[in-house]
């Protein structure tokens, strides 16, 4: 009788056990059916506070859906402990975990509660670093710190913003951490804060000493009209790493010192030459300006385009008058005079192609040599 009386206590417990269990999952699947993200937020928050701590299947998912489920009227604190009490427990996969530990400091920053968010940021560079896939790894690592910088910036903290965008940089070469630099530096320019903005792009470039560092922190000192440390800069990354944009830059300067310090012309012919066999589309429009540059060296020559432009205007006035003339008309309809006529324009274009013939023989001896240096650049860059 006792045997029997134990077995059927023990059964009911079981029983019991049984429908609670059924209970807590139909309560969560129908929090999570829910259309409205309040609603569902409110049904998840419920179940929390009736069955948290009693192991059932979703309590991991309850707390992790209430953290990332967006809503306005919700708790952000309480979103963030849910979101970190859910990362503690089993069951979670690792995509599920990346967006809470992406989102938690998030939520911790926005109730000014700093210190936790960037301790909640670590633990994402944290387990990046721990990560097999080695590029999303990489991706987990930079957005942790970038985060931090973020808080720091908003703090007003830019010493410890730029530190931890250039950290994220390191790791990851991407050009959203770029454009975060820049857009720090370029609301303190805005500021007025000339110095420490100017401050925050020369950590970056001497941190990196690559081709876009160089870029933002030469470009920004060309408008500030530092011209010369602008060239400065662009020339120390692009002996390190030649690049399109560093010899387009470059090139781009010196063409514009030329105008007031003509000395500059045979390097500006260089650099303009280099920067047409890097930059592919915009070749022809660099090599025109490499020649201007180097024929308008000789005084005789550099006239000579102006002739030879004054020749083809006239090519084209007696080619006019030419087609006016013969306009409906057959050989037979030409009168000797209009024939006179034609043939005294014939002679005219004839005499203004030779004219332009001998000009640009005399021309080639200078274009030869122009096309040496083509040659040589080529040669030099292996392109």
């Amino acid at each position: 009788m006792k045997r029997i009386l134990f077995a059927t206590v023990t059964l009911v417990f079981v029983l019991s056990g049984l429908v609670a269990a059924q209970s807590a999952d139909e309560e969560y699947l129908k929090a999570m059916q829910l259309s409205d993200n309040c609603q569902k937020v409110q049904a998840l928050d419920n179940y929390i506070a009736k069955y948290a701590g009693q192991g059932t299947t979703n309590e991991h998912w309850a707390y992790a859906y209430y953290c990332l489920t967006p809503c306005a009227s919700k708790s952000a604190q309480k979103a963030a402990e849910y979101g970190e009490k859910a990362m503690t427990m089993p069951g979670l996969d690792d995509k599920t975990k990346i967006a809470l530990m992406a989102t938690v400091p998030e939520l911790y920053n926005s109730i000014g509660q700093v210190d936790k968010a960037k301790a909640a940021a670590r633990k994402l560079i944290d387990f990046g670093k721990a990560l097999s896939e080695a590029k999303l790894g990489l991706r987990l690592q930079a957005g942790g710190y970038v985060m931090i910088g973020q808080f720091a910036e908003k703090a007003g903290d830019n010493t410890t913003a730029t530190e931890n965008y250039i950290s994220a940089y390191n790791i990851l070469k991407d050009g959203s951490i770029i454009k975060q630099i820049r857009s720090l530096a370029d609301k303190l320019y805005k500021a007025q804060k000339y110095a420490e903005a100017e401050q925050v792009l020369r950590r970056f470039y001497a941190a990196d000493q690559g081709p876009e560092s160089a870029t933002v922190l030469a470009q920004t000192l060309h408008k500030q009209g530092k011209t010369d440390e602008a060239l400065t800069i662009y020339r120390e990354a692009y002996a390190k790493k030649k690049t399109a944009g560093l010899a387009r830059n470059i090139a781009m300067i010196l063409n514009g010192q030329v105008k007031t310090d003509p000395s500059k012309t045979n390097e500006a012919v260089g650099a303009l030459i280099e920067a047409a066999l890097f930059n592919q589309k915009d070749s022809g429009k660099l090599l025109e300006q490499a020649k201007y540059l180097f024929v308008s060296q000789d005084k005789e020559l550099a006239s000579s385009y102006d002739k030879i432009a004054e020749h083809n205007k006239a090519i084209e006035e007696f080619t006019n008058s030419y087609n006016a003339k013969i306009e409906g008309k057959s050989e037979e309809d030409l009168s000797e005079a209009d024939k006179r006529v034609l043939k005294t324009l014939e002679a005219n274009i004839e005499a203004e192609k030779q004219a332009i013939a001998r000009i640009q023989a005399g021309q080639k001896g200078v274009l030869d040599k122009f096309n040496v240096l083509v040659a040589q650049a080529k040669t030099r860059l292996g392109r």
